[in-house]
């Protein structure tokens, strides 16, 4: 697949661990990074539900049109399709945000 981007932040957090450690604690950096590590390697947005600790799953309201996949206990990193081979990276949100 190929990757876009929301903000330049998100894109130095996955070429650097360090920043993604700095940005979401070491434990949600790291999975942030494999994450998008797994949105390069996979061929099509469906090969994603072939992975059931993503708990891949659309979202509502203002942000239908919109994913999120689990990174770490309520941590989610939200993407959207593009198209057929593109993925937006949006952002990385604490969910309830508590």
């Amino acid at each position: 697949m190929n990757l876009v981007f929301a903000s330049r932040r998100l894109e130095q957090c996955y070429e650097n661990e360090a920043n993604a450690v700095r940005a979401w604690g070491p434990q949600v950096g790291r999975r942030y990074i494999q994450r998008i590590n797994l949105l390069y390697a996979v061929r099509s947005f469906d090969e994603l539900f072939n992975f059931q600790a993503l708990r891949l799953h659309p979202l509502r309201g203002q942000r239908a049109g919109e994913w999120a996949m689990t990174l770490q206990g309520r941590w989610r990193l939200i993407i959207e399709l593009l198209s057929e081979d593109t993925i937006l990276v949006k952002e990385v949100s604490h969910h309830y945000g508590d």
